[in-house]
Parts: structure tokens; C-alpha cells; sequence
């Protein structure tokens, strides 16, 4: 059960601790905390097929990943792990080595709801990092259509005042006045080349959130449960327009997905080329791939003599 924050959990992310393991207890004890919330909301949000969002915490401890430091603490929300192995392959592409060790999480790659300890705040949001890049891209295709554009806009009015938009990097706007050209800037921008930065330095994502002061959260105790609620469950509307799904491909990615598991299938094997049989009668015999069907299966000329056998039945010479 979520029991409320306290000022001590909030001290747990002062600007003197961030890079100290001597206050990990601190923080794993809030972290704990974070996770008891997040258990608790997990009821109330899912994908828009009704599939649960996975939970994760961030680590309550000085590593490579958070660039040594713990200026907060944060849970996430986003699709489960078998449906990020669908998107992975295809976002890897074009992704620097630099850019994955400066942050090897899962959520660069994928849209998430996230729920944010520090030092003088709590935030709950909605953020998109810009190689996360079927959902900017889906996001970036829906806002180019004016009656997409229409349906995201009223989504922002609708959510309570204090929640803002933009660019994290940048000053935000007040999501329940903000333009339909305002927004069509801000989601292309996430998509041009960002500034250089210095490693750990702050990422720039698409936000959409709001802060709930350190004074506030600590009044409410265990009610902040309630408050973080209303503010998850007012964003996931927003989670469903932006995010990729089969019911909400607006890049034809499911064609993509299609030939990939095509490609797997045919293990990269085309006509006229030369491989080994290694199992079955044939084992050991070399022949010329004369036909690739859609599900693997091939047919090899062997000498004279035309045979049907699986890809996974050959090695290509």
C-alpha cells in the first residue's frame, strides 16, 4: 500500500547526494515507495488493445546509465517487452554507439508515462524521446493531417490546468492553450538534429505533464495517490493517440514488420545462390536456390534433380 511522501524522501535527491552511494538506502527506500504508487495505478492504465503497460523503476544508484548521478527517482510506464521486440529492430537503425551509451534505456526507444521524484517535485508525464522513432514518427504523420491535428489539440484542452506542453529543454506552454500550429512546431522540431550536448547533460523530449510541489504531495499524504491518478489517467488518452500500434499505424509499419519476419524466414537466401544442404536426404550435397517462398521454404537444384527444402536446412556458400 502507498503510504505518502515525506520530506525525507524528498532530501533523498538534494544536489549534494546525487553522486554519493553513501545515500542509496535513501533512495531505494523512496524508490520503493515509487513502485507501491505505480502498482497502485497499474489497475487503471493499459495499451489502447487493453494489454497492461509494463512498470519499471529507474536505479537508485550513481551508474553508467544516469551519468553518475541520481538527480531523481522515476517510474515508468510503456509497452510490454514483447511488443517492443517488434518496434527495436527497426528503431536501432541509424542510432550512434554514442547515443546508446549515453542512455541504453529502453524508454529512448519508446513512448512511456513516467512518474518523477526530485528534490522540490513530483512530476507525472508523458514523454516521447526523439529516437523513439515509429512513435515520434506516427505522432509526426497524425499531425499532419488537419482533423489528426484537430483530435490531438482537443485531447491538450481537455487536460486540467497546470499541465504544460513543449520541448523539455525548452520553456513550456500551457497544454490547454496551445496553438494547433504551435504544436505542429513542436513536433517537428523533435525530429531535426538536436544541439550537440555534453554527456548527462538534459535530453530534449516531447512533454506532457505537470509538477505537483514537494509542500503539496507531503499535505496530501496518502491521497497523493488519487491526485497522481487523475493525472495518469488524463494522459492516456494522449499515450493512445501518439503511440504505434496495428490499430494505429499511421507509417504502414505493419507492412515492415511483415517483411521482416519474411526476411527472417528466408534467412537472407535469393535466387541463384549457391548453398549446402546439411540435413535430410540430401545432407552434405551443394546446389543453386532456384525458388525462395514467403515462408522459407526453397527449391534447390541439385545436379538435375529439383528439391524442396527448409532455409533453415542450408548454409549459404
Amino acid at each position: 500500500m502507498f503510504p505518502g511522501f515525506t520530506d525525507a524522501d524528498f532530501d533523498a535527491y538534494a544536489a549534494k547526494k546525487w553522486k554519493s552511494n553513501v545515500f542509496n538506502r535513501e533512495r531505494l527506500e523512496v524508490k520503493q515507495k515509487l513502485l507501491a504508487l505505480g502498482r497502485e495505478l497499474s489497475a487503471g492504465i493499459a495499451a489502447a488493445d487493453g494489454s497492461p503497460l509494463t512498470l519499471e523503476a529507474s536505479v537508485e544508484h550513481p551508474a553508467q546509465w544516469n551519468h553518475k548521478q541520481v538527480e531523481a527517482q522515476h517510474i515508468f510506464f510503456s509497452r510490454s517487452e514483447a511488443a517492443r521486440k517488434h518496434l527495436d529492430g527497426i528503431m536501432a537503425k541509424g542510432q550512434s554507439l554514442a547515443s546508446l551509451l549515453d542512455d541504453p534505456t529502453p524508454q529512448r526507444n519508446h513512448l512511456f508515462l513516467a512518474v518523477t521524484v526530485a528534490h522540490d517535485r513530483i512530476e507525472v508525464a508523458l514523454k516521447l524521446h526523439p529516437d523513439a522513432r515509429v512513435d515520434r514518427q506516427n505522432l509526426e504523420r497524425r499531425t499532419e493531417d488537419h482533423f489528426e491535428r484537430e483530435k490531438l489539440s482537443v485531447l491538450l484542452s481537455r487536460l486540467a490546468p497546470g499541465f504544460q506542453v513543449g520541448l523539455s529543454t525548452e520553456p513550456l506552454l500551457a497544454a490547454d492553450a496551445i496553438t494547433e500550429a504551435q504544436l505542429t512546431e513542436l513536433v517537428a522540431r523533435l525530429g531535426e538534429p538536436a544541439p550537440m550536448a555534453l554527456p548527462g547533460g538534459p535530453q530534449r523530449l516531447f512533454y506532457i505533464g505537470r509538477a505537483f510541489p514537494r509542500a503539496a504531495v507531503i499535505a496530501l499524504g496518502a491521497g497523493f495517490l488519487d491526485a497522481a491518478r487523475s493525472a495518469i489517467v488524463s494522459l492516456l488518452s494522449i499515450y493512445h493517440f501518439v503511440a504505434w500500434s496495428r490499430e494505429n499505424d499511421f507509417l504502414s509499419i505493419r507492412e515492415t514488420l511483415q517483411k521482416e519476419k519474411q526476411s527472417k524466414r528466408q534467412r537472407g537466401l535469393a535466387q541463384r545462390d549457391e548453398v549446402r544442404i546439411v540435413r535430410g536426404m540430401f545432407a552434405g550435397t551443394l546446389g543453386i536456390v532456384q525458388e525462395v517462398d514467403a515462408r522459407g521454404g526453397l527449391k534447390v537444384l541439385v545436379g538435375k534433380l529439383a528439391v524442396k527444402v527448409a532455409a533453415d536446412d542450408v548454409e549459404k556458400r
